[in-house]
C-alpha cells in the first residue's frame, strides 16, 4: 500500500461520523434524563403488567422468526447468480448485526453480506435492493407517524416540505443502483421481485407486531393507531440517524418525543423500547459476534 496515495480527507470522514454519533447519543441521553427528572420518575419502581412474562416470551419467539425471514430474504435475492444455504445466510445476517455496532448507517450489515460473496457487484446490488424495499416500508410507516406529529405540533407545512424533498431523494436512491449494477436488475424476474417484496412485508409486519405487543402491554388504554404511528416514527428516526451503541438513547428519545403528549407516565414507553432493542438487536448481535470471531478471515476480504 502506498501511503502517499491516501487522501487525508477520507481519513477524517470516520472521525466526523463518530463525533456526530457521540453528540447525538449524549443529546438523546440528556433529553431522556431531563424528562425523567422533571417528572420525578424512578425506572426501578416500574411494575410490570400482569402476564407480561408470556408477552415477553412470545416476542422473543418472534425474534427468531424475524431474523429467519431476513436470512431467507438474503438467500432469495442471491439465488439467481450465487446460491447460498440458509445456514450461510443466517450467519451473514447475524455477523452484520454485530458489525453495525461499530459502523454507521448499518454499513456493517452491508460489509458482512458482500464480503462472503464471490461477485461483489452483484451482491452489492442484491443488498441495495433488500435495503431499498425495507426503506420504503419504513418511510411509509414513518410518514404515518409524522402525520400524527404534524397534527399535534402543527407541522403541516413542514410535513408537506418533507414529502416534496423526500420523493426526489427516493427516486435518486433507486436510480443509482440501476445505473451502476444494471446486470443484476436486468436479470431480476418479476416473480423474484414479488417474492422479495412479500418476504420484506412479512418481516416488517413481524417486528412491528413485536413492538406493538410490548407497548400495548404498558399502555393498553391507548388506541392501536396511535401505537402503530409511534412505532413508525421511532423506526424512521432510527433509520435516518447515525447510531451509537446500537441506537441506545435515540430510540428512547424519539419515543418520548412522540408519546409525551399522549402518555402521562413516559417511563411506560421507555421500558418496552429498551426491551425491543435488547431482544431484537443485542441478543442476535452477541450470537453474530461469536460467528465473527470464529470466521473472522472470511469477513476480512
Amino acid at each position: 500500500m502506498q501511503i502517499k496515495n491516501i487522501n487525508p480527507k477520507n481519513l477524517q470522514k470516520p472521525r466526523i461520523i463518530g463525533v456526530i454519533k457521540l453528540v447525538l447519543f449524549v443529546a438523546c441521553v440528556y433529553f431522556i434524563f431531563d424528562k425523567l427528572q422533571s417528572q420525578s420518575i424512578e425506572i426501578a419502581e416500574i411494575q410490570l403488567p400482569d402476564g407480561f412474562g408470556y408477552t415477553l416470551g412470545f416476542v422473543s419467539i418472534l425474534m427468531f422468526i424475524n431474523w429467519f425471514l431476513e436470512a431467507l430474504r438474503w438467500k432469495v435475492s442471491l439465488q439467481q447468480f450465487e446460491a447460498i444455504s440458509m445456514k450461510e445466510a443466517w450467519q451473514v445476517i447475524l455477523v452484520g448485526l454485530a458489525l453495525n455496532w461499530a459502523l454507521p448507517f448499518t454499513t456493517g450489515d452491508l460489509i458482512a453480506r458482500i464480503s462472503r460473496q464471490q461477485d461483489k457487484f452483484q451482491a452489492t446490488a442484491a443488498a441495495m435492493l433488500n435495503r431499498g424495499i425495507m426503506l420504503i416500508l419504513t418511510l411509509l410507516l414513518g410518514l404515518y407517524g409524522m402525520s400524527y406529529l404534524a397534527q399535534k405540533y402543527d407541522w403541516n407545512g413542514w410535513f408537506v416540505i418533507a414529502l416534496l424533498i423526500g420523493i426526489p431523494i427516493m427516486r435518486r436512491l433507486f436510480k443509482n443502483p440501476i445505473n451502476h449494477f444494471l446486470k443484476y436488475f436486468k436479470e431480476l424476474s418479476g416473480k423474484m421481485l414479488f417474492r422479495l417484496i412479500s418476504l420484506s412485508f412479512l418481516r416488517y409486519t413481524v417486528f412491528v407486531f413485536q413492538f406493538y405487543l410490548l407497548l400495548n402491554s404498558f399502555i393498553p388504554e391507548h388506541a392501536t393507531n396511535l401505537i402503530i404511528a409511534g412505532i413508525g416514527w421511532i423506526f424512521l428516526v432510527r433509520s435516518v440517524l447515525p447510531l451509537f451503541f446500537g441506537g441506545v438513547g435515540v430510540r428512547e428519545a424519539s419515543g418520548i418525543f412522540f408519546f409525551q403528549p399522549y402518555v402521562s407516565q413516559i417511563e411506560l414507553v421507555i421500558v418496552p423500547i429498551f426491551l425491543i432493542w435488547f431482544i431484537n438487536t443485542v441478543i442476535p448481535s452477541i450470537v453474530g459476534l461469536m460467528f465473527l470471531v470464529k470466521h473472522k478471515p472470511l469477513y476480512a476480504n
